[in-house]
């Protein structure tokens, strides 16, 4: 029994690593089609997020529901006084927590160029994600919070 034990769990062992690269690479593919949405409007962008989903940004109480998230996002679009220019993204951590929740902790660093002209300087932020697979197998945005590690 002792033999045919250490045996089965390191098949099992092995079978999980090679589910958890499948689903690394889902949550990548979620986020390259998260990410690109962006450009076709804030509805598309919160299309991605639970219908319960959340938003926690940072000094500001937290926006529920994808209406409201969309209308966030046009609202911070156009009441920032910055055009960000993204030039990397690091993924910290892809944590399962289940087979349906993933913690996904990234940052992402580049430039800021004030509208109003002058000089761009270098932004670095660091989010954390709380992903849930719904029932119809897809990821969503259960939960995201950020904060800027360099001050504006």
């Amino acid at each position: 029994m002792w033999i045919v034990v250490p045996g089965l769990l390191l098949a099992l062992l092995g079978w999980r690593s090679s589910a958890t690269v499948q689903e690394d690479k889902a949550i990548e593919a979620f986020y390259r089609m998260w990410m690109g949405s962006s450009v076709k409007g804030a509805a598309a962008y919160a299309s991605h997020y639970a219908a319960d989903g959340q938003i926690l940004p940072p000094n500001a109480p937290p926006i529920a529901g994808r209406e409201a998230i969309a209308g966030w996002f046009e609202r911070a679009q156009s009441e920032s006084r910055f055009v960000s220019k993204p030039e990397g993204i690091n993924v910290d951590e892809i944590r399962f927590i289940s087979p349906t929740w993933v913690v996904h902790r990234s940052t992402l660093r580049g430039q800021r160029v004030p509208k109003a002209g002058g000089d761009p300087f270098a932004f670095e932020t660091k989010y954390f994600d709380l992903l849930h697979r719904s029932d119809n197998g897809q990821w969503e945005v259960a939960y995201r919070m950020w904060s800027d590690n360099r001050p504006q």
